[in-house]
């Protein structure tokens, strides 16, 4: 079977979702994320930027491995999907 990039993206709003029910609303976790690597480097680091370099990290396990694991591409896509959302809100306010 064949997917189109909107499959994709359905597909990961389904996971996003779904790890809503089992690790709780991701702006809190993101934020407490941000909060503990923000405290470990003594620099700022925001709940994107978290997002961005858990994307990055999955980046790099595509790259590292000779098997293309399409979670790794899902899950940098989630992540991404999920720093987009919060800038959004950020940017309106919320």
């Amino acid at each position: 079977m064949t997917l189109n990039p909107s499959d994709v993206l359905d597909k990961v709003a389904s996971i996003i979702a779904e790890r809503a029910q089992t690790h709780g609303d991701y702006r809190d976790t993101f934020q407490m994320t941000a909060d503990i690597w923000s405290a470990y480097l003594g620099t700022p680091i925001t709940p994107v930027q978290v997002c961005v370099l858990n994307a990055l990290q999955k980046l790099a396990r595509d790259q590292n491995s000779e098997d293309c694991n399409p979670d790794n591409l899902d899950d940098g896509t989630g992540y991404l999907a999920i720093g987009a959302a919060i800038q959004q809100a950020k940017k309106e306010g919320g």
